[in-house]
């Protein structure tokens, strides 16, 4: 049976807590990043830090009203993070009452809240629609204990030397990403350090922390390859850490990461990194990271239905034990209902990484020979495939997502292509997404910002591709299809 490209608004999975939603055309994706009603209006669920969830749109609005709130609404997981995001965007709140096991945040509209909101996506605060389900229904908070337990059981061997109770499940990848970068500030600002280098393209959240951060510098050093230059910022005393993707995402560029270690060491930096994009089963980082942080929506939850993240601390460097309560003190806990969900998936993790990136593979290998298509990128191709290769796990490769660059038009190619098209990867469903359309959209619509990010190594007209665990003929014939 062929690949089919669902319609606008449709969900993959077809399930109220679905995390993609899909956008057919590329006039789709122009209409949902405009905020347009002929978009908005089909869409029930996305991806949660960018789509309110219909679901939690109902929880905010129904506890609005027996508690006679006005403004706008905020569903927060906690009332903790909720007045440090306040705080840090100058926002004044109204109004914070507890609900079930959530809190319901209440602010005057106008831009203060709109920088709230912003803050909301970047940090992944936002209640999950199973949360909000539960509570709509009238059902008391579960006991998340042994599917915590569980989980955590199936991450050890992944997390050598991490003691079970010291790995922090998150509500989302995002929010171990800001909870890693707050545990760093919180131990180096006092010793009067306060920049951050990025190395590397980074996912866009992930940037804009760090672009929002207050008092703090923000060093960006597009080439993961120019240590050298890393090495010059470090030796000014002034780093907090470095923050780099393993591999980063979309370029799929890896840095020479024990050279990186050694670096930071020489200079007293920190070092968090992230393999969000190829999954925890395909390399292994911890060993050269004082913090690694990852998405659990990707690869450990292949449904697509769960959002999560992780935080490990690594128990082998110095000050680890302040940098885990720092942590602690600052990540968002994942909810018991979510929890249930993942630990009924997590299991399944290695083997799906295995088969994703084995059909990758393949499909990467066809794509490259295409002449509809002028470069493909992998995690293991390329010039940074040795820098990978030494993270790689035993057996593993390269993930589940391709990036492609094409000779013609990317608006023909992807309004043709069948497949789900929506954000998100590592999921047991094909997904294609015109990706810096999506994460950088002002900067693909002008002139200047399309040279940004050409300077940056990138093509703004890029073509991500996330495969799934369809038969492998199925899924190269929906791409062949639309290259022809």
């Amino acid at each position: 049976m062929p690949i089919l490209s669902p319609a606008l608004g449709a969900t993959v999975p077809d399930s109220p807590h679905a995390t993609v939603v899909c956008l057919p055309t590329l006039a789709d994706v122009e209409s949902y990043e405009r905020k347009e009603a002929r978009v908005w209006k089909l869409l029930r669920a996305g991806y949660p830090r960018f789509v309110r969830n219909a679901l939690v749109t109902r929880a905010a609005e129904e506890a609005a009203r027996r508690l006679g709130r006005t403004g706008e609404l905020f569903p927060l997981v906690s009332e903790a993070s909720a007045r440090r995001l306040a705080e840090h965007v100058g926002a004044t709140l109204t109004s914070v009452d507890r609900v079930g096991d959530w809190c319901l945040v209440a602010t005057p509209p106008g831009e203060a809240a709109l920088r709230l909101a912003k803050m909301v996506q970047h940090t992944g605060t936002l209640i999950s629609s199973r949360q909000a389900e539960a509570w709509l229904a009238g059902h008391a908070p579960p006991d998340g204990t042994a599917a915590l337990a569980a989980i955590r059981a199936t991450l050890a061997p992944l997390l050598a030397g991490v003691a079970p109770a010291d790995t922090l499940l998150a509500t989302s990848g995002m929010n171990a990403v800001a909870a890693g970068i707050a545990a760093i500030d919180a131990l180096q600002r006092p010793r009067g350090r306060s920049a951050w280098i990025q190395l590397g393209w980074l996912y866009v959240d992930s940037a804009r922390l760090f672009e929002k951060a207050r008092a703090a510098r923000h060093h960006f050093v597009p080439d993961v390859r120019d240590l050298a230059a890393v090495e010059r910022l470090l030796a000014t005393g002034t780093v907090v850490g470095v923050f780099t993707e393993v591999p980063n995402n979309p370029q799929l560029e890896t840095a020479d990461i024990p050279a990186l270690r050694a670096l930071c060491d020489r200079h007293g930096a920190k070092l968090l990194l992230d393999p969000s994009s190829v999954g925890l089963a395909s390399v292994d980082v911890l060993p050269f990271a004082d913090i690694l942080v990852s998405s659990l929506t990707k690869y450990a939850s292949s449904e697509g239905d769960v959002m999560a993240g992780l935080l490990a601390v690594n128990p082998t460097r110095p000050e680890a034990d302040a940098l885990l309560a720092f942590a602690r003190r600052h990540h968002d806990p994942l909810p018991a209902p979510d929890l249930a969900a993942l630990a009924a998936q997590i299991g399944r993790m290695a083997e799906v990484t295995a088969r994703l990136s084995a059909t990758a593979a393949e499909i990467a290998r066809r794509l490259a020979a295409h002449p509809a298509v002028a470069r493909v990128r992998t995690a293991d191709q390329g010039p940074t495939a040795a820098a990978y290769r030494r993270l790689l796990r035993p057996g593993a490769g390269a993930g589940a997502l391709i990036t492609v660059e094409l000779r013609g038009d990317l608006r023909r190619v992807y309004d043709r292509l069948a497949v789900a098209k929506g954000p998100s990867f590592g999921l047991r469903y094909t997904l294609a997404a015109p990706f810096l359309w999506l994460a950088h959209f002002e900067e693909v619509t002008s002139e200047a910002g399309r040279a940004q990010i050409r300077a940056a190594g990138l093509d703004p007209d890029l073509l991500r591709i996330s495969v799934g665990t369809e038969p492998m003929e199925e899924i190269w014939s929906a791409f062949a299809e639309a290259l022809a």
